[in-house]
This record gives structure tokens, C-alpha cells and sequence, in this order.
């Protein structure tokens, strides 16, 4: 039998990061905020979405909790604008394109996803065109994601 470790003494410990080290003093906040500022440093557009259900717990859409700096600098919409959205009211061929299915099925089986060219066509709402060819990534993350996309190719705006 395996003895569980002793309740923390020191009330500190009880906001210290339970993946860390007992001789590293790191706090969950101080972590959290290395983390957050880790993902605005990468270069390739990085957001989290969790998932909104109904009653039944079935899943019916997922909101933007967090977008990086690539992110915005890629749909040509404020940062701050993202979050709180629906997937649909930011990108309204999310669903027609199949990329709300992929999320869905990450987040409900665990099963990462991973497109290499995918054609994506469309544009952002209040933002750019983002058509052309895309490698996307999306892991679950608690009861959301975790997605990462790059562009290959650029195509040009219909009109």
C-alpha cells in the first residue's frame, strides 16, 4: 500500500503547482503566467476553445478562451475581440468546412487531429481572408482544445 503524502502545512503549498517538485517553489499563478506568456511567444496562431453544451451534455459549439499574438495578426481582429466568441460568429465556414466535426471528435474520443494541406476557404468575421492550404492541429484540452494551424499557401479572395 502506497501512503498518500501528508496535507500541506504551510498554506503557500496549497498554491503551488502539483506537477512540480516538492524543492521547486514555483506557484500554479506564476506557473499559468509563464505558461500564457510561452504560447504569445511561438510564431504560429495558437488559440483554446472550450465547449458549449446543452443539458444532455451533447456538444454544440465551442467559445475562444485564449488566442496568442500570431493568432490575431493572422484573422486581422483585435486579440482582445476573440475572446468570449463562438468558433461560428469569428469564422463563418467553421462548420461547413468539417472543422467543427474534427474539434468535436478530439474533444469527445481524445484522439488528436492533424491535416496536412487542408483547402480552407473563407475569411475571418470583421477580419482578412484567410484562404489557401493549412497543416492543423488541435489537441483536447480539459473540456475544449488546444489548436495550432500554418498556412502553406495563400489563395486569393473570390471577387
Amino acid at each position: 500500500m502506497v501512503a498518500s503524502p501528508p496535507p500541506p502545512s504551510d498554506p503557500s503549498d496549497r498554491a503551488r503547482s502539483s506537477i512540480l517538485p516538492r524543492n521547486v517553489t514555483t506557484s500554479t499563478p506564476e506557473l499559468e503566467q509563464r505558461l500564457l506568456a510561452t504560447l504569445d511567444a511561438i510564431e504560429e496562431p495558437i488559440a483554446i476553445g472550450s465547449s458549449i453544451r446543452d443539458r444532455d451534455l451533447r456538444l454544440l459549439d465551442f467559445r475562444f478562451e485564449y488566442v496568442n499574438p500570431a493568432a490575431a495578426i493572422w484573422a486581422g481582429v483585435e486579440r482582445d475581440s476573440w475572446i468570449g466568441l463562438i468558433t461560428g460568429d469569428l469564422l463563418p465556414n467553421f462548420r461547413a468546412n468539417g472543422y467543427f466535426d474534427a474539434l468535436r471528435d478530439v474533444v469527445e474520443t481524445g484522439r488528436p487531429y492533424f491535416r496536412e494541406g487542408a483547402l480552407v476557404a473563407g475569411s475571418v468575421a470583421g477580419g482578412e481572408w484567410v484562404g489557401g492550404l493549412y497543416d492543423l492541429r488541435a489537441i483536447r484540452l480539459g473540456d475544449g482544445f488546444l489548436a495550432t494551424w500554418r498556412q502553406r499557401t495563400a489563395s486569393p479572395a473570390p471577387g
